[in-house]
C-alpha cells in the first residue's frame, strides 16, 4: 500500500518537489494517512509562504514485507521477513524511481526531495543520503526531516531494552509471529477489530490498519525480525561530516549537504534520554538557524509520544510543513 499525493500542476513548468516519507515499525503507511494529507493541505495551501512558483508532492509507502500488494521487488520473493538492510535498498529503489505523474513536465525527475522519517524510517533516511552521496545519482536531497528519531542505540531505551531480552530466545521472531497467527485465526476479523480498538484504545483508522497487520500473511514476522535487527544494528553514531555538517562547509564541496531537522520526544521510551543528549551536544547545531550546516535538533514540549501518527497528526504536520517553508523560503 502507498499514499501518493501529487501536486496540482496545471500544466506549469514549475519547480517541482517531492516529500518522500519513511514510516516507522510496523511499517504501514496506513498510519500515517491523517498526517500525509494534512501536510500536504498545508503546503499547498501556503505557497505564497515559500515561493508561488513550488509544487509539492507527498509519497509515502509501507516498508517491505507488511503488505502483501506491494509491488514484487527485484531482490527475492517475500516468503520470509526482510531484514533492515534489504528494507533499506528498496526504500532506495523506490526514491529513485520516482518521477513527475502529471502535467507539462510528467516523466521528468523531481527537482528536489526532502526525506521525512519516523522512528527507524529516521535510520532508514540517514542511511539513503549516505548511500546516495557516495554513488552518482540524479536524486537531489534538499533536507531531511527525523521525527522521534531512532538513530543510535536503540537497545539502551525502556522499550529496546525489554524487547532485546525476549530476542535471547532463539528463534523469537518466528516462533513469536507463528504463535500469535494462530490465535488470530480463531478471532472473526470484526471482533479482532473491536478488540483491537478496546484494548489498544485507538481511533478507528488506526484500529483498522493494526486489525489488517495483525492479519497479514507476514506483518507480526516481518515487525519483530527487524526489531531484533534495529536492535543489532542501531548502535554507536556511524556517520561523518559529510552526512552531520560542519560550522563551515567547503564551498568546493561535491553536493550540498542535506539541511538535517530531528525532533526528538520528551520522554520517549524508544529513545533513552542519555543518548539522545549526547547526539544533541556532539552534533546539533549551536543557532539553531536553518543556515546553518549542522542539523537542527529540538526536544518536544507537549507530551507528544513517540508513535504521533495515532492521535497528534495535525500538530505535527504543522510543525513539518513550518520547517519545510523556512527551508524553501
Amino acid at each position: 500500500m502507498s499514499i501518493d499525493i501529487p501536486a496540482a500542476t496545471h500544466g506549469s513548468l514549475a519547480p517541482h518537489h517531492l516529500i518522500y516519507f519513511i514510516t516507522g515499525n510496523p511499517g504501514l503507511i496506513g498510519y500515517y494517512d491523517t498526517f500525509l494529507h494534512t501536510l500536504h493541505q498545508l503546503l499547498s495551501g501556503s505557497r505564497e509562504d515559500c515561493s508561488e512558483r513550488d509544487l509539492f508532492h507527498v509519497y509515502g509507502q509501507s516498508l517491505a514485507g507488511f503488505e502483501e500488494d506491494l509491488p514484487q521487488t527485484s531482490h527475492r520473493e517475500n516468503t520470509i521477513p526482510y531484514s533492515l538492510e534489504e528494507v533499506i535498498d528498496i526504500s532506495l529503489e523506490s526514491l529513485q524511481e520516482q518521477r513527475i505523474r502529471s502535467g507539462a513536465r510528467k516523466g521528468q525527475v523531481f527537482d528536489s526531495v526532502i526525506l521525512i522519517g519516523h522512528s527507524v524510517g529516521s535510520y532508514i533516511l540517514l542511511e539513503i543520503i549516505r548511500r546516495l552521496r557516495s554513488e552518482t545519482s540524479e536524486t537531489n536531497i534538499r533536507a531531511g526531516i527525523l521525527l522521534f528519531p531512532t538513530v543510535t542505540h536503540i537497545a539502551q531505551s525502556p522499550s529496546g531494552a525489554k524487547i532485546s531480552t525476549l530476542f535471547e530466545v532463539p528463534d523469537f521472531p518466528r516462533r513469536a509471529s507463528a504463535a500469535a497467527a494462530a490465535l488470530i485465526r480463531l478471532t472473526p476479523t470484526s471482533m479482532l477489530r473491536w478488540l483491537v480498538g478496546l484494548v489498544t484504545r485507538m481511533p478507528e483508522d488506526s484500529a483498522a490498519v493494526t486489525t489488517r497487520f495483525l492479519t497479514s500473511k507476514m506483518g507480526i514476522w516481518q515487525a519483530l525480525h527487524m526489531a531484533k535487527d534495529e536492535m543489532d544494528t542501531i548502535t554507536e553514531d556511524k556517520w561523518d561530516e559529510d552526512i552531520w555538517g560542519i560550522e563551515h562547509q567547503n564551498v568546493d564541496s561535491k553536493l550540498e549537504i542535506p539541511k538535517l531537522v530531528f525532533y526528538f520526544g520528551e520522554n520517549d521510551h524508544w529513545v533513552a534520554s542519555h543518548t539522545r543528549d549526547t547526539l544533541i551536544a556532539a552534533r546539533a547545531s549551536g543557532d539553531q538557524e536553518m543556515s546553518s550546516s549542522r542539523p537542527i535538533m529540538l526536544i518536544d514540549e507537549n507530551s507528544i509520544p513517540h508513535g504521533f501518527c495515532i492521535r497528534h497528526s495535525e500538530g505535527i504536520a504543522e510543525k513539518v510543513a513550518g520547517w519545510i517553508q523556512t527551508i524553501f523560503s
